[in-house]
């Protein structure tokens, strides 16, 4: 399915390819997740001008993961954006400005395009680094483990007793008179 053919394109000049890519699990760099629901609504637009194909388009859904605070599972929403431009002809470039040149152009090897590759590279781009199950969340007592979600006044008998500079014990009595 998520293969097209490139003459098919350059003959309709225009191209929309929809539906769902659905596998059972994507492995982002923060690990491998299982994909909810559907899997990701994928929208794409292919268009031939100027001797190239140019694509855009959208791949949305939700995968399972661990809130980085608090390790609940949780729903994470992914918006990934598509983007490519594929070429008949490698552009030959001086090795010293291969660097420089941030075109981002993939050369056409066949007949065929793989737009899986496309998705992929968009669900995996558009992947936070550091996940949140809410923006309230307390996560965990860093003594005991304890859920500070579940329990807002947590006291942890395992922190370790203050033992505050002498020199600061008259800055601390004045802090916890301000605070109450």
């Amino acid at each position: 399915m998520w293969e097209i053919n490139v003459k098919e394109i350059i003959k309709e000049k225009r191209k929309v390819v929809e539906g769902y890519y659905k596998p059972e699990n994507i492995e982002l760099h923060t690990g491998t997740y299982k994909v909810l629901q559907d899997g990701f609504k994928v929208r794409m637009v292919l268009a031939h001008a100027d001797d190239k194909i140019v694509l855009g388009g959208y791949a949305r859904g939700y995968v399972e993961r661990p809130c980085d605070r608090c390790l609940k599972i949780s729903e994470m929403y992914i918006d990934g954006v598509i983007e490519a431009v594929y070429t008949f002809q490698k552009k030959q470039l001086p090795r010293n400005e291969e660097l420089k040149d941030l075109t981002n152009e993939i050369p056409l090897n066949g007949d065929i395009i793989d737009l899986e590759e496309r998705i992929v590279e968009a669900i995996v781009s558009s992947a936070p680094d550091v996940f949140v199950c809410n923006p309230d969340c307390k996560g965990l007592c860093p003594y005991c483990g304890a859920d500070l979600n579940e329990e807002p006044d947590h006291v942890c008998e395992h922190a370790p007793k203050e033992n505050i500079d002498p020199r600061f014990e008259k800055l601390l009595k004045i802090k916890n008179k301000q605070e109450g």
